[in-house]
């Protein structure tokens, strides 16, 4: 059928949406949608158990996928010994970490006095020299003036 209609079969909190033959009432005793979607948002908005909307086709999630599971903001990476360390977005954020609204303002603040300029330089390949020799420049695309610099 071209149509979705209420399961009044089931307990509310438990029930979906149906699109099947033989219908269970007569056309005109209940409301029908034209989709799926519209049939779960219209009968069981509320639906705290979301039994309707996870029979959709394509269900949405309450966490939506997020891919390497990061987040939007950055945080030192205590794992790595000073010299090396860099600020990553990896969730969960952990307890106590200060944070920052990007990479590089992280690193401003979180490894301000880093003489090897790594926590800069995963920020920004073409921050300074220190990021790597003349090839690794080229192929971050960093402007002539810093690789003609860096060529000396």
């Amino acid at each position: 059928i071209d149509f979705w209609y209420p399961d009044y079969s089931a307990a509310w909190s438990d029930a979906g949406c149906k699109n099947e033959l033989p219908l269970p009432f007569t056309r005109g005793d209940r409301p029908e949608y034209a989709t799926h979607l519209e049939c779960c948002k219209n009968a069981y908005g509320g639906q705290t158990s979301g039994k309707c909307l996870s029979e959709l086709a394509s269900p949405p999630t309450t966490s939506p996928t997020n891919v390497g599971n990061t987040g939007s903001e950055y945080y030192p990476d205590y794992q790595k010994a000073w010299p090396d360390g860099v600020c990553i977005n990896q969730l969960p954020v952990p307890s106590g970490r200060p944070t920052y609204s990007s990479k590089s303002s992280c690193c401003s603040g979180a490894y301000g006095g880093q003489s090897s300029q790594a926590c800069l330089c995963d920020a920004n390949p073409c921050y300074s020299c220190k990021c790597g020799d003349v090839t690794f420049l080229q192929n971050n695309n960093c402007g002539a003036t810093l690789i003609a610099n860096c060529s000396r």
